[in-house]
């Protein structure tokens, strides 16, 4: 028999379906697993459906960046409060509104409780929580320094948000005329041009080569749309399983650098997000080559990463920062004037700041003119498809003018 129950666990209330022979012997399971047994019935099959979305919904399910930034914001004002650990995870599995991360962190309870240390319990999640995330929380607990570093940690998140929300509204004005084009196209090509074929057929005249291609497009599609979606399905499983492999991640994120005018842009991103998080790692009493070794993990790019760790490999053997920086070619010269600088002065994690402050500025002022950017590429693509359109609409009507006179 399978029963539902409700009650509450350490961490916070659970409900689920339990399969037992008995009434009895579901209860004393779910006390043996710790559970304190609040509602228990016969599962009917609502129930078991009802169990099997939540399931889905669990496992499919995402943690958005501003969750885990709101759920950051929470655990160091509790844990800056001097609340225990245990009672933290506790209140955050209440207060947290996301599915998923709510499940997450009543895990992370059970498995702290159980004597794992922070770093390893968020690194079991690796779905959730970023390995900048998890090398954070790790430098925090070994420094004794976990407050500072959420607070940071926080603060990282919210440049990153920041600059993904004004990329979006940056690119918003361009995905609607785009999409815009396309949806016309697709009317006309679906309504308007087979009209024509009827009426080019009745009077035994030949359609224009525009009008022509139009129509071939809409019995493509008409008969073939599984075919465009097993190849673009395809397509996305294949591009997938290549971004996981070690060249393909290499080459994606070499391409993505190149792409025009936003390759830039993503590549002050990335400056500006490890001078940040390497200042972040070497103020909290790391040495260099650890805190360039947590960087080049945590850059989210092959090309960073490597750059990086060839920085690294150079200051182990005796050189000081500076000079392995002026060497790469991602690291601009302004980087290793500054960084020289900073270890002149002794001050080289304000400069790293200041450093990332300076790509900031340089990131925001590119987000304000993307727009502008992209405009000489949009109008190109919207002429064009206003000259198909039109050959294909305006020819054969002219054609049949000149056919009934």
């Amino acid at each position: 028999m399978k029963f539902l129950f409700k009650g509450f666990e350490s961490g916070g209330k659970t409900e689920g379906i339990i399969e037992a022979a008995s009434y009895d012997e579901a209860l004393l399971v779910l006390l043996d697993k710790g559970i304190e047994v609040e509602s228990i019935r016969p599962a009917s099959a609502l129930d078991e459906l009802s169990n099997i979305v939540l399931e889905l919904k669990h496992k499919f399910s995402r943690v958005k960046l501003e969750d885990l930034i709101v759920f950051t914001r929470q655990f160091a004002t509790l844990f800056n409060a001097g609340v225990p650990i245990s009672v933290i995870f506790q209140r955050l599995s209440e207060q947290t509104l996301n599915f998923k991360l709510k499940k997450v962190v009543q895990q992370i309870r059970k498995d702290i409780d159980g004597g794992m240390s922070l770093s390893e319990s968020f690194s079991k999640y690796k779905d959730v929580f970023s390995p900048l995330y998890i090398n954070m929380l790790k430098v925090g607990e070994e420094s004794g320094t976990l407050d500072v570093v959420l607070e940071r940690l926080a603060a990282i998140l919210e440049a990153d948000l920041k600059t993904r929300n004004r990329i979006k509204t940056a690119t918003r004005y361009p995905k609607i005329v785009v999409v815009a084009i396309i949806v016309a196209f697709g009317i006309i090509i679906t309504f308007v041009i087979p009209r024509f074929v009827s009426l080019f057929d009745k009077f035994k005249a030949k359609l224009p080569l525009p009008t022509r291609i139009l129509i071939a497009i809409n019995n493509f599609f008409h008969h073939y749309w599984w075919l465009i979606f097993l190849v673009v399905g395809g397509s996305i499983i294949a591009f997938n399983k290549y971004k996981k492999t070690e060249e393909g991640k290499k080459r994606i994120d070499e391409l993505i650098l190149k792409v025009p005018i936003l390759g830039k842009l993503v590549h002050k991103i990335y400056l500006s997000r490890m001078m940040r998080i390497l200042g972040l790692l070497y103020k909290s009493g790391l040495p260099i080559t650890t805190s360039l070794s947590i960087v080049a993990e945590v850059s989210g790019n092959e090309v960073a990463k490597k750059a990086t760790l060839a920085i690294k490999d150079e200051v182990e053997a005796g050189a000081s920062i500076s000079k392995p920086i002026k060497n790469s070619d991602f690291f601009p010269d302004i980087i290793s004037d500054m960084v020289a600088v900073g270890e002149e002065t002794g001050n080289l994690d304000e400069m790293l700041f200041k450093i990332s402050d300076y790509f900031d500025e340089e990131i925001e002022y590119a987000i304000a003119n993307l727009s502008s950017a992209i405009e000489p590429v949009l109008l190109v693509f919207i002429a064009g498809m206003v000259l198909i359109l039109a050959l294909g609409v305006f020819l054969p009507m002219w054609d049949m003018v000149k056919v009934i006179h």
